[in-house]
Formats: structure tokens, sequence, C-alpha cells
């Protein structure tokens, strides 16, 4: 049963109040603290006494703090009245005086150590707190950390101290300890906390089997909160409490036998304050069982079934299936002969929480006929090709055969590969392939259907249209649902994704003044779902400058349709030089920054006649060219 303590008010004076002078044993001297934590300063403040004058300058007295004759640095012992303790102990403070001999007095140094203790969250914007210390006499608290003392408590087991915010936020709680007839020095441990309006509902994350006799628990829990953990057997409504958690994440409950029973948990959020719960969903365990027949592993279980969205089936850790939450058997006939096959169930829950069985297996027995490979896909890349083929999961191959075929010539043995993948380094256009496996009960397949890679060709026209074209894939059993092209830079960045459907052809039509080289690649999609893709090889466009003039010009022309200037433009451009000569050779017009000529030279109008230009430099892949022809200057 838990007690609350609120000290306030007349409790907070021993924190408070002002030291008193303490008097040596004999009662010659006093001082203002005798126990404190360190480093405690201790003051002598009178060493007289009724009948005598005390350490005066005339009559000094000798000072002893720790018994070592120790004194402050760069001091004699003669009248020091101060003392810093640095290091925790037991001292003797001694006064001798000259005529009446030594008194003195014990001097207790504490270790400065913060007192520890747990929060716990209430509803209501409300704190409990549990000082889990016992060294300090007394304890002082700050809710708020502002410097005033809430509540002040004894020491004692697990004391218990409440407190009530105004309103929900963070805020930080500081704890001092003190001892009796000591210093109010010691250092406090102050810790945040957030004060919630509400108790958070707790959620179980997840339930596993470990072995046949334990199950563990996991959740996330919220800093500060109290948690019960609560068990029911066979069912999911009558809990009792298993136990408390505080600053934990998991718990592992033993003695249980799950192999005949199942067991349900529920976690609630304890409130300390009003002694209330607040509930999560339950999370419950299965009694699993394994049977086997010919050609089917049968499983079967028990559990509560309410809340249970799905019960997922693993086998040998790969998902295998996905039943309905009130499922409780299910027969595997995909299996194969000679193999151990281990299954595991776990319960899904809304939320994401889930609940994972104990993992049985068994090894099953079958024989039949395996099926052949009927969809092999093939991504083509520089001299190599990857292949990568589906097997009908009901039969098992420690590996499988790739026969070549060259030109429709005799399918050859490549290799035995142990995974349904193989890279042909050696890989040329007109190259198909197949597969064939043995099963683990040495059943031989017939070889499957012949995998031809996509073969690309494609060029630029005198337009710089694209046009493509490309060999259908064969490899698939449902064949190809549709193809598309893909088309990137000459730094690999993906430009466009086109949908040629069905289609071997197509035109690339795209206005692009950026690119003048692109690269183009096919892929084939499947008709049937999981097949992956397969990828033609790819090629590289370049596109033409495709220079482009006028014939003629006239400068004087005011017709908006006649050309004015001349010049000369192009495709793909880095750098281009334009020079015009007269017909005797003298250079007239000279530009590198793409000016167009005005049918000016040095500002003087040039004649009507016949001109010859040159245009030289180097695209944006850069190459280098080079035009000329003539133009005709007219200005009548």
């Amino acid at each position: 049963m838990r007690k609350a303590f609120l000290f306030i008010g007349f409790l907070a004076f021993a924190f408070i109040s002002k030291a008193q002078p303490y008097t040596s044993r004999l009662g010659r001297f006093k001082v203002d603290q005798i126990r404190g934590c360190a480093p405690l300063t201790v003051n002598i403040t009178s060493t007289s006494f009724p009948g005598n004058a005390g350490c005066t300058a005339g009559t000094p007295c000798i000072m002893n703090f720790d018994g070592t004759g120790s004194c402050p640095p760069n001091a004699s012992c003669q009248n020091v009245i101060q003392f810093t303790y640095t290091t925790a102990g037991t001292y003797k403070l001694s006064v001798l005086y000259q005529s009446i001999g030594a008194d003195d007095i014990t001097i207790t140094v504490d270790p400065n150590t913060p007192p520890p203790f747990d929060i716990f969250t209430c509803a209501g914007d409300k704190v409990e707190i549990k000082i889990t210390d016992s060294f300090y006499d007394s304890y002082a608290i700050d809710f708020n950390d502002d410097g005033t003392i809430d509540t002040s408590i004894p020491s004692g087991n697990n004391q218990i101290a409440m407190f009530s915010y105004g309103s929900a936020g963070n805020y930080n709680i500081s704890v001092k300890g003190k001892k009796l007839n000591a210093a109010n020095n010691c250092n406090a441990n102050v810790q945040p906390f957030k004060a919630l309006t509400a108790l958070p509902i707790p959620s179980i994350s997840t339930l596993l089997a470990v072995d046949t006799v334990s199950l563990q628990l996991g959740f996330t829990p919220q800093t500060n909160i109290e948690y019960h953990a609560n068990i029911a057997y066979n069912n999911a409504s009558n809990f009792q409490q298993y136990q408390t958690l505080y600053a934990a994440n998991s718990l592992t409950i033993p003695n249980l036998t799950l192999n005949k029973n199942y067991y349900c948990f529920e976690l609630s959020s304890y409130d300390p304050c009003a002694n209330t719960d607040t509930y999560s969903s339950p999370v419950c365990s299965h009694e699993f069982s394994l049977a086997k027949a010919s050609g089917v592993d049968q499983l079967s279980w028990q559990t509560a079934s309410m809340g249970i969205s799905t019960i997922q089936i693993t086998r040998n850790n790969t998902n295998l299936t996905s039943v309905a939450g009130t499922a409780t058997n299910y027969n595997d006939a995909a299996i194969v002969c000679k193999t151990e096959y281990c299954y595991q169930l776990i319960s899904k829950y809304p939320g994401g929480a889930t609940s994972t069985s104990l993992q049985k297996c068994v090894t099953s027995f079958l024989i039949d006929t395996p099926t052949p490979i009927n969809n092999t896909s093939a991504i083509v890349s520089s001299a190599q090709v990857d292949l990568a083929w589906l097997q009908d999961p009901a039969f098992v191959t420690t590996s499988y055969n790739v026969f070549r075929s060259q030109n429709g010539g005799a399918y050859v043995l490549q290799k035995a590969v142990p995974t349904k993948l193989y890279t042909d380094a050696t890989y040329s256009e007109g190259y198909c392939y197949k597969i064939s496996y043995t099963d683990n009960c040495d059943n031989a397949s017939v070889q499957g259907l012949a995998s031809c890679p996509i073969i690309l060709n494609g060029s630029a026209d005198d337009t710089n249209e694209v046009i493509l074209h490309w060999s259908q894939y064969k490899g698939w059993a449902a064949g190809v649902k549709s193809y598309t092209i893909q088309k990137f830079n000459q730094q690999g960045q993906l430009l466009q994704t086109i949908n040629a459907g069905t289609d071997t052809t197509y035109t690339d039509t795209q206005v692009d003044a950026v690119n003048q080289v692109v690269l183009y690649k096919i892929t084939a999609n499947a008709n049937q779902a999981g097949v992956s893709v397969s990828i033609s090889n790819e090629i590289k466009v370049v596109k033409g400058v495709n220079l482009f003039y006028p014939t003629a010009f006239n400068p004087d022309s005011k017709v908006a349709v006649v050309n004015r200037t001349f010049t000369v433009k192009g495709h793909y451009i880095s750098k281009l030089e334009l020079q015009v000569f007269d017909r005797w050779g003298s250079l007239v017009f000279f530009s590198d920054k793409n000016e167009p000529w005005d049918g000016r030279r040095d500002g003087i109008n040039m004649p009507d006649a016949t001109y010859v230009w040159t245009a030289q430099g180097t695209d944006l892949n850069g190459s280098s060219f080079k035009k000329a022809g003539t133009v005709i200057l007219i200005r009548k």
C-alpha cells in the first residue's frame, strides 16, 4: 500500500533555517558547522568562554582542523578560524589554548552524492516520486526546480511524495538530501519530467515464444510510467496481475507449457496517485502443433482470436501465406520430398503488435516430376547478360543447368549454378538460353522455354529524330505485357520513360536542344505477376549539328519575312566561328560570339554581291565541325 508524504511549510524549515553554533567538547569554543557534504567550510565563531579571553593576538591559539596539523595555504596554525574539508571523512578539529590546554569537536564530512529517486507519472498533471536513497536523514523536494522547497520528507524505506502541477508540460524535479545537524550544502539530483493530463494507453509490441517453457513480452515504454503486466491462461478475459514494470521494455515469463496451453497478456499504465489502470488490448500466444502426410504438412493451433487481424505463416523463415485471424489450421501442399520445413505463426494485431509462436519442423515427403522453368528474364549490360528465372516452389533443387544456343544452333551446357541466377560474361547477340534442374528427389526436369535477350538498334536521321527498333523478348510463358523505353543523358541521368505498348519500333521526335548524346534501352514487362523484367543492350545515339543558314539577305528590307541579317545556326553547338569574305578573299566579317552579319564592314555598307562564308567550331560532344558556303547580299 503506497503512502504519500507531503511535508510542506514547517518541514521545509530544516532545510532553510540558519546554521546554529555548535559547542566544543569542553565548551571552550564554537563552530558554525559540524557536518555537511564535501567540500565543507567550517568557521570557528567563538574561542572564548566564561573566565577566558579566548584566542587573541596577545594569547594566540594553535588550531588543528584535521588531526594532522594542516592549516590553510600560506598561513600558520595560529588563530586560524576557517578551514575547508574537500575529502569525505571524520575529523577532529582542536584548539590548543596557552594556559588551559586543548579542546576539540568532531567534524563529519559526507560524500557529496545526489540522492537517487524514481518518478511516476499520474493523470491530471500530477506526479509521484519515490526516494530510493536512505543515506540522508531528510530530503527536500523542489518539484519545479525554482529554488522553493515544495515538500520535505524524512528518510525511510522508499518514501513517497506527490505533487499536482497547474498544467501539463515539461518540468524539472530537484531532490536534495541532508543529514541531521548538517549544513545544507549537498548537491541536488535534478531530473526532467513531463506532466500529462491523461496517462497514455500502453500497447504490447511483441510476444515471442523463446522456447517451450518461456515467452518474452516486448513493448515501448514511456518515461516515468509504471506498468502492470497481467496474464490469463487459455483465455483473454480472466486476467491476474503478474508483474510490475518500471524503466523496462521487455519481460520474460518462465515456467510455462507452450505445447499444451496458450497465454494472453495485457499491459496497463498505472496511476499511483489514483490507484487506477489504463489497459492495453490483449496479445496471446499459440498452442501450435505440426504433423505430416503424403504431399502435405498439416499445421493446427489454438489461441484467443479476438483482435487478431491475420495470422502470417512462415516457412523456413520466409513468408508462406496469411490466413484469417479466426483460422485454426492450414495445410501446406507446396512441399518437396526429403526436405525439412520449419513453420512459425505470427499473429498480427491492429496497431502493429505481433505474437510469434514456437518454430516447429518436419521432413516432408513427396514424389513428383519437376515442372520446367518457363519464366527466365535476361538483362544485358555491356558484354554480358544476367539471367534470372522462376521455379515452381513445389520443387527443391541444389543446382540448375544453363544451356546456350548460338544463332539457332543446338543448346550446349554452359554451367551448373546453385541459385536462380547466372551471368554469361561472354554474351554476344544471337545467344539464347534454356534452364533445367534436378530436384532433391533426383527427378530431372526438361529444358524450359528459350530465353533470347532483347537486341536494340537505333540511329538519328537528318532531322535528329531517333528511330529505334528491337527484337521481341522470348522466355516467358505468358509473354510480354508491354515494352518501356528509357532514355538517358550522357551522364546516365534518366531523361524520359516511354511506354511503347507491345510495339517493337519507336521514333523519338522529342525536341531536345540540350542533350546531343542520348542513350536508350528497352525494358520488357511480363504478363505474369512476379516475373522480373528483361532489359536490352544499351545504345548510344549522337545527334548531328545540322547547320542551317539563309542563302540571301537584304539589310534594307521592310518585309518581315525577308532575312535582314546573315547568320549560321545549328543544334548542340558549343562554340562557333563565322567568317565572311568578299570575292577577292578579303575578310569582311568575323564573329565567335554567335553574332549575325548585318551587311556592313567597319560600319560601311557592303555592295550587292555574292560572299563566301565559313563556319567552324565544336559541338556539345566535343567533336569539331566545319562548313562553307555562299550568301547573296541584296539591297535593291
